[in-house]
């Protein structure tokens, strides 16, 4: 083989050239890095402040689907709640990292979110029952006739440089993965019964690089809503139900930049936030 032209040694500048090239692994270091406990901008009061536990990167899980082993970029936990009342909260996230250029960037297409779509579940109850309590209406995270995202297009160019849209299979893939994920974390908030009154909330995100992620919304009728905007957070509608011992649904999944996502840990530091409060709100609706 050697004496047909082809060269056989490969040096460690190619390699570097091809990883730096790719940076797949760069860009999960990155985002570790945000979620890194010591780097969370916290609020003044220590008081108020919210626990971020280490995250844990590369685990792995048995796939609901598949039953085969998958591995996840990303879980985190955000613990709130309140000492005297003995009440547990948490927030589970699950995440997926995807690398992009800001040249060929994922587009969210979406519309204002209907009431049917305003809503969110969290895991909980008293003295170790666990249900699912769905939050409605005004009182969900998920606002009616906010935007919701409901296509995905990831931009590519063609051999001659033109810009063309593209249903990426390796978005999909991470979407899937953070939702598979999220299944796991939700098994494990049924089983968790720490505390007399305890409740969690999953969230799962895929997290991409600052200026790659952008956002048209279209009126009800059809017609665009003025020009694309370059986002750093897009709610995305799912409702994926899940069976975890007992029945669950997941409403949505947050596409998210790293300023994003240093908004949204900036905003979950206070456990006695507005946010805390939606994301937590009673419920008298339980799902059977």
């Amino acid at each position: 083989m050697a004496g047909i032209g082809f060269p056989m040694t490969i040096t460690k500048e190619q390699i570097k050239d091809v990883v730096l090239g790719e940076n797949d692994f760069g860009h999960e270091m990155r985002v570790g890095r945000i979620l890194d406990p010591a780097n969370i901008k916290y609020p003044f009061e220590e008081y108020l402040r919210a626990w971020f536990k280490v995250p844990i990167q590369g685990g792995t899980y048995v796939d609901p689907v598949s039953k085969k082993p998958r591995e996840f970029d990303f879980r985190s936990k955000i613990l709130g709640g309140s000492l005297p009342s003995r009440e547990s909260r948490i927030i589970h996230l699950a995440l997926e990292c995807k690398n992009l250029s800001d040249d060929c960037p994922i587009v969210v297409c979406g519309r204002p979110r209907a009431r049917g779509e305003s809503y969110h579940f969290h895991i909980g109850g008293e003295d170790g029952e666990r249900k699912a309590h769905k939050v409605a209406g005004a009182s969900s995270l998920y606002k009616e006739s906010a935007f919701v995202g409901k296509s995905l297009l990831r931009l590519k160019r063609n051999s001659k440089s033109i810009l063309i849209a593209d249903n990426d299979a390796e978005i999909y893939d991470r979407w899937s993965q953070a939702l598979a994920s999220a299944h796991d974390l939700a098994s494990e908030a049924v089983n968790m019964k720490s505390s007399p009154r305890s409740y969690a909330f999953i969230m799962p995100l895929v997290v991409v690089p600052d200026e790659s992620l952008w956002q048209v919304a279209y009126h009800n009728t059809g017609t665009l809503e003025g020009d694309p905007v370059q986002v750093d957070q897009c709610e995305y509608y799912v409702a994926k139900e899940y069976s975890v011992g007992i029945p669950f649904i997941i409403s949505h999944i947050h596409f998210v930049t790293m300023k994003g996502l240093e908004k949204m840990l900036s905003e979950l530091a206070n456990r006695e936030s507005f946010k805390w409060d939606q994301i937590f709100a009673y419920s008298s609706t339980v799902m059977d």
